[in-house]
């Protein structure tokens, strides 16, 4: 009925299964990132980069928080743990490719 995913991508060659700081590591890296194992360029890939894109968002919605009757604290509370939650979470939603698929 679903498709089971594995929590964390693959390497697309050597199909190594990536740690949470590696996979973190390669969203900030525009040129790709090397596997650990094998040595091959990953890059995320572009259907994931599409689908995600929605979690940068986060913060600067929050932000808007001010212009509604929130006080300072409350917002700045929300931010905070809503970038710990993207930052923790965003890792396991990424996939990775062996091609460069550019920007999306």
């Amino acid at each position: 009925m679903f498709e089971r995913r594995p929590l964390m991508p693959n390497c697309q060659k050597c199909g190594r299964r990536w740690s949470w700081s590696q996979t973190l590591k390669v969203n900030f890296k525009f040129d790709g990132m090397e596997c650990p194992n094998c040595g091959k360029k990953q890059y995320v890939a572009a259907k994931s980069k599409k689908s995600l894109k929605w979690i940068s968002y986060l913060p600067v919605i929050l932000i808007l928080l001010l212009l509604f009757d929130f006080t300072l604290q409350i917002t700045i509370g929300l931010i905070i743990v809503a970038s710990i939650l993207m930052i923790g979470l965003y890792p396991f939603l990424i996939k990775l490719t062996s091609e460069d698929e550019g920007v999306y």
